[in-house]
């Protein structure tokens, strides 16, 4: 008997197996970016005989893009196209003799040059230097773009500081603009400029010096900078800056992307979205794609973007140019499309592409399924949103409209990029009566309150995003919030109490994303606000308000017009009792913004911590890299404690400094620091 049981169960297994199998034909992989180059567009014949280059190149089209065929003069690499008004297509790019090896050749005989050509895919005319009265055409990691006013630009960077060059015409002459300004933030400054830390820029003489600078016109007429480390840098005056750090580097956490050796990000806007490629030049030239809704946090992790061996190179007759080394890619877009893209190869490693040999770097122009990449991206998003806004946050929080708001709003939760979206109607909490979506908590005792408020750009609406503490879920409860408007800034407002109208106490001139922090100790609320990494923080005020034993700590979502549904996004929302905290470290402290010219600098720090945490604060000259002495203090209890520095000589009123604060747990290293922050000061006069 046991043994025809087991036949039939062999049987049945069977029989499902076979069952499933065509649900497994049905199932297609997910596509990525790299599923969407098309066939090369021949510009002339195939070329076999010659001609330089491995044979894993040959034959190929010597018109496609930048090359110097006969070899005779250049290796090209960079290459960013721009259209202009006539219909011509112009490549600005960086070039170097053949006489040098590829290391040497980019690093000592670089210099950007302009080329131009009829048709997208080439071939393209090298009309000469760029800019060869800033000394001698000098110039790598070359970019073009047209600016706000319609004139063209032209970036170098890397074995430059990084410079600007602009003419009304795509043909120049291009003269020097200026210098790129870059504004740290609070994040660390080697995020933008290489500093000694780099080892690399050390040996090569690049300290100071931007790299991999990709710069786009954004839609709400800002400038946006990705450099080498990819973090989101956006000026609001202009080309050259400053630029401000607003994120970490894009590509940090995210899963399923590698967390080192990242070089070469381009970003591009399209779709509705802010895109990145990114190449990881330790794994074999492998480059990602990466989105956003506003082009400054909450990456995700799209798929390759290209690797050896997937047939990027392809012509239509199936011949393929295999590439060894792909790097600098660059995206052509045209009305909102993404058109093709521009790589720069090398037929062999780049150690081995030896001074005057048949080894050498072209620019490679490849097309692009713009449409279909479009329609592929798009539905993805919206799948995405679909799901986060059918995904309740996580315990303990709850949502409701508070009030009547005149549309019903919504409450969704992005789990891959810990963001709570809130979909609202409302009043703009003016008045006596208040209509707004609150997603809250209800609390006791002595309250820490943070938050990230993203950008608003994505939110077609106005919208008033805030942190609040409310006395009670009633529309006309006392309450005190910190909030940013899209439209009119920072707004920190309270009702005295219930039933009366609400009252403004502070504005500000400040946009998101912004961090909010609102602490309640006994009956008083003080309100902080940072720009950058949580650590910077500016107090607004102290403020007097009684809601009882227990009351409601959360975040606000309002529309600034009862009938319209605006979007709001909060992300690493952190709310605990005082003794409880979620995260070791500095909770926040006062930096000044000028320190006298004796070095001796008083200031405050509130830690809250389970852990024994050392405090760790020194100065660096920002023009010189002097650093000074070093001041470690250990705290053994949570709290608020004034510190002074002490520089242990003059500073130069000349010049300005960052002002360094770590936090490290006891008996570790500065490197296992579990917060850190930078502030450039200015030393009084």
């Amino acid at each position: 008997m046991s043994r025809i049981i087991c036949i039939c169960t062999l049987a049945i297994l069977f029989f499902q197996c076979q069952k499933q199998q065509p649900l497994k034909e049905k199932i297609v992989e997910q596509k990525t970016l790299i599923d969407f180059f098309q066939p090369f567009e021949q510009q002339a014949p195939l070329v076999k005989e010659n001609i330089w280059g491995d044979m894993a190149v040959i034959p190929r089209d010597t018109a496609n893009g930048l090359e110097d065929a006969t070899l005779k003069n250049w290796c090209y690499w960079d290459g960013k196209i721009v259209k202009d008004d006539e219909g011509k297509y112009h490549m600005y790019a960086s070039r170097w003799s053949q006489a040098f090896h590829h290391g040497v050749g980019w690093t000592k005989d670089s210099k950007g040059i302009h080329a131009v050509s009829d048709n997208l895919y080439g071939p393209y005319k090298d009309l000469g230097l760029a800019w060869p009265q800033w000394k001698e055409g000098k110039g790598h990691n070359v970019i073009g773009l047209r600016m706000h006013d319609d004139r063209y630009a032209l970036v170098t960077s890397e074995i430059v500081p990084g410079q600007v060059f602009v003419s009304d015409t795509p043909y120049g002459p291009f003269e020097l603009l200026g210098d790129f300004k870059i504004d740290p933030n609070g994040y660390y400054p080697g995020w933008g400029r290489y500093n000694e830390l780099d080892d690399g820029a050390l040996r090569g003489g690049g300290v100071g010096n931007l790299a991999n600078v990709m710069i786009i016109l954004r839609p709400d007429d800002r400038y946006m900078m990705i450099a080498r480390h990819c973090v989101a840098m956006i000026s609001d005056d202009g080309i050259l800056g400053p630029y401000k750090m607003l994120s970490d580097k894009a590509w940090l956490n995210v899963k399923g992307l590698p967390q080192f050796k990242m070089e070469d990000p381009t970003v591009w806007y399209s779709d509705s979205l802010y895109h990145i490629v990114v190449n990881h030049y330790g794994g074999g030239d492998t480059t990602y794609h990466l989105t956003s809704e506003d082009g400054i946090h909450n990456w995700k992790n799209r798929g390759k973007a290209f690797e050896r061996g997937a047939g990027v190179f392809r012509h239509k007759d199936g011949i393929i140019e295999d590439w060894f080394t792909v790097q600098r890619p660059t995206v052509y877009t045209e009305d909102n499309m993404v058109k093709a893209f521009n790589f720069s190869v090398i037929d062999v490693h780049k150690g081995q592409d030896a001074a005057n040999d048949e080894n050498a770097s072209k620019i490679i122009v490849v097309p692009f399924d713009g449409e279909g990449f479009r329609k592929h991206i798009r539905s993805i998003v919206n799948e995405e949103n679909k799901i986060s806004d059918n995904t309740l946050p996580p315990k303990p929080w709850q949502s409701a409209d508070i009030g009547n708001p005149t549309l019903k709003g919504n409450t969704g939760y992005d789990e891959i990029v810990n963001t709570i979206r809130i979909k609202s109607a409302g009043n703009n909490l003016e008045g006596t009566k208040d209509a707004f979506r609150f997603v809250h908590q209800k609390m006791t005792g002595d309250v820490s309150a943070k938050v990230m408020v993203l950008s608003h750009d994505i939110s077609s609406q106005a919208v008033k995003s805030g942190l609040m503490f409310r006395s009670s879920l009633n529309e006309d409860a006392s309450y005190i919030m910190a909030s940013i408007d899209k439209d009119e800034g920072f707004k920190l407002e309270y009702r005295a109490q219930d039933g009366v109208s609400s009252e403004i106490v502070k504005t500000l001139d400040i946009e998101a994303p912004y961090w909010l922090r609102l602490e309640k100790r006994d009956h008083i609320i003080t309100t902080y606000i940072s720009s950058s990494n949580r650590l910077n923080w500016t107090k607004i005020g102290d403020m007097t308000s009684d809601f009882g034993e227990s009351f409601y700590v959360g975040m606000v979502s309002t529309s600034k017009q009862e009938s319209v549904s605006s979007l709001s996004r909060f992300k690493d929302i952190d709310v605990h009792n005082y003794g409880e905290p979620l995260h070791d470290g500095i909770v926040s402290h006062t930096f000044p913004d000028t320190i006298p010219s004796s070095g001796i600098i008083d200031f405050e720090v509130e830690l809250e911590s389970v852990k024994t945490l050392d405090v760790w604060v020194e100065l660096e000259n920002v023009q010189t890299h002097q650093k000074y002495k070093v001041l470690r203090q250990r705290f053994w209890k949570n709290g608020i404690r004034k510190l002074t520095y002490n520089a242990g000589s003059k500073l130069d009123p000349n010049a300005t400094y960052w002002f360094v604060i770590k936090a490290v747990p006891m008996h570790f290293h500065d490197s296992e620091h579990v917060q850190a922050s930078f502030k450039k000061v200015f030393v009084e006069k």
